[in-house]
């Protein structure tokens, strides 16, 4: 005759016992490590200075020839890229996670986008696990989006510059 099973009676099929509690502490540390791995992944100081200094080069590229190729448009102090964290180690503050939506949505505004691939592939390396998505609107006048992507690529390369510069005078003390 076969079991039936009726709710509220322990299902035949469920872990009992120290299976239980061994499911148990699979799950949980599981989770556990995968959360460890991701800042394992986080490239080190040394390696976060390379692509400072690869994004250093690229925010330049980029600037002076959308400068280039838009010329007359006026600057702007009108938009703010996000461009620092609060994190104390000069390496670690850029603010990655900010500034790599703001590539995304200009992206399809500008000639050369793989150097602007290049740019988020290597914003992509620095962000935290620990980010929030952000929505960054991009105007739909014409004029107004030159002054806001010029704005945002102005303070972008400013940004590294000062990463960059920071690290090398870290190197120097």
């Amino acid at each position: 005759m076969a079991t039936v099973w009726r709710p509220g009676e322990n299902c035949p099929a469920e872990p009992r016992g120290p299976k239980k509690f061994a499911l148990f502490l699979l799950c949980c540390m599981g989770n556990l490590l995968s959360s460890h791995m991701l800042s394992i992944l986080r490239p080190d100081a040394k390696d976060q200075q390379k692509i400072i200094k690869e994004l250093q080069y690229l925010s330049k590229i980029l600037l002076e020839e959308y400068r280039e190729a838009e010329k007359g448009v006026p600057e702007s102090t009108k938009y703010t890229l996000p461009c620092s964290t609060s994190d104390p180690h000069p390496s670690n503050n850029i603010n990655s996670s900010a500034i790599l939506p703001y590539f995304q949505g200009i992206k399809q505004h500008i000639n050369n986008k793989s150097v602007v691939d290049e740019i988020t592939g290597q914003l992509k390396k620095l962000v935290s696990q620990d980010t929030s998505e952000i929505n960054v609107s991009v105007p739909t006048d014409p004029f107004e989006r030159k002054c806001f992507i010029l704005a945002i690529l102005q303070q972008f390369a400013k940004c590294v510059d000062g990463k960059a510069m920071n690290s090398e005078d870290q190197k120097a003390s």
